[in-house]
């Protein structure tokens, strides 16, 4: 398949999952204002697999890129630069806007509580949605290392065995005991990180499996049978979901696990391959190019509090469809002020973010130097 197709209907699958994440979170948010009688299935729906599908397609670009064939050193290196080089800068700035906060809204947070955020911060447990960078790193430099050493067979099996096992283990995060205290809150913090970066790799596993069947193009009927199959999967695991009750993957609640691994896999893969046979949609292009920003901001920045605000503050004078106005308030508006928050940090902030400086400027300071020299 030509490898721009490819990471074309990646990107627009992880523009498909960060808009879930922030209508999920969203949702959540509503639920305490107006909760509608749809928001819960609406909210289960979606923590059924919509953090799974990132860690999938991770699994799927690892394949495409062979990144199994470079260093391990250049590996970690580069690994560290694009994901813990974001979560080092975003957990800064959160922990400043909790400062913030301590200061002028003592009545939302108190500075006793700021030693917890710091200790989540510190052991890579991560404050709100920052959990899943260091989650990823781990599980793709395990995943990776195991990858250089093992046949697919032998891989399949540590993995899977692994991840059985961290799923019976998983109740003990949930233990009050971790936070009687500092040193307990530090250290179940520590095997929250690895538990939750351990099973990480079990994902990326299904996903980089899965990129031997995903790989090759289709066209005419092949197009329209992948595209009916994934609409098949993405019904079959909306249906599946609500015999499985709330999961969620950062606490590592599953459910039934079996239930939660096929509605993660059937939600993820229906994402996917719809995605590969729509044309090509440049709105979820830009989400899912610039996810990483969006997921680091939409809350903790306080863009999601300011929608809801002025959303509810414009809807006062709409006199028809008031909700469907309301919802579609809040779209534009996310989408308008995410727009503004990513592009400074595409053209000034890059190096926060593991980027390279933008072309242009790269241009530019290429002419400025050769006009130097002259």
């Amino acid at each position: 398949m030509n490898q721009k197709k490819r990471i074309t209907y990646l990107d627009m699958a992880k523009g498909v999952g960060i808009v879930l994440m922030v209508a999920g979170h969203l949702i959540g948010s509503l639920q305490s204002i107006d909760n509608k009688p749809y928001f819960a299935p609406a909210y289960q729906w979606i923590a059924s697999f919509h953090m799974p599908l990132f860690f999938i397609i991770s699994g799927i670009l690892l394949y495409v890129t062979r990144e199994e064939e470079k260093e391990m050193g250049q590996i970690v290196s580069r690994k560290a630069q694009t994901l813990l080089l974001p979560y080092a800068s975003f957990s800064l700035v959160y922990f400043v806007i909790n400062v913030w906060t301590c200061v002028f809204h003592p009545e939302l947070l108190k500075f006793s509580e700021l030693w917890k955020f710091f200790i989540y911060s510190v052991t890579f447990r991560g404050v709100s949605v920052m959990w899943f960078l260091p989650a990823l790193f781990i599980g793709e430099v395990c995943f990776l290392w195991c990858r250089k050493r093992l046949s697919d067979g032998a891989l399949a099996a540590l993995i899977g065995t692994a991840g059985f096992f961290l799923m019976f283990f998983s109740p003990l995060l949930r233990w009050e005991g971790w936070e009687t205290g500092l040193v307990m809150m530090a250290l179940g913090s520590l095997l929250h990180t690895a538990m939750r970066g351990l099973f990480s790799a079990v994902f990326l596993l299904i996903g980089y499996q899965a990129a031997r069947l995903l790989t090759g193009e289709r066209h005419g009927r092949g197009a329209v049978a992948e595209l009916f199959l994934g609409l098949i999967l993405l019904i079959t695991g909306g249906v599946l979901c609500f015999r499985n009750g709330s999961v969620d993957l950062n606490y590592m609640v599953f459910g039934n696990f079996i239930l939660y691994m096929i509605c993660s896999c059937a939600g993820s893969f229906g994402v996917i391959l719809v995605c590969k046979n729509l044309p090509r949609l440049r709105l979820l292009l830009f989400f899912g190019k610039n996810s990483l920003v969006i997921m680091a901001t939409h809350m903790e920045f306080k863009v999601m509090m300011h929608t809801i605000q002025i959303s509810y503050w414009l809807n006062r004078f709409v006199t028809r469809a008031k909700e469907w106005v309301l919802f579609a308030t809040m779209a534009v508006l996310i989408t308008l002020m995410e727009a503004a928050i990513v592009f400074v940090y595409n053209h000034y902030l890059y190096f926060l973010i593991g980027k390279r400086k933008p072309e242009k400027k790269r241009k530019r300071q290429g002419e400025r130097t050769k006009e130097e020299r002259v």
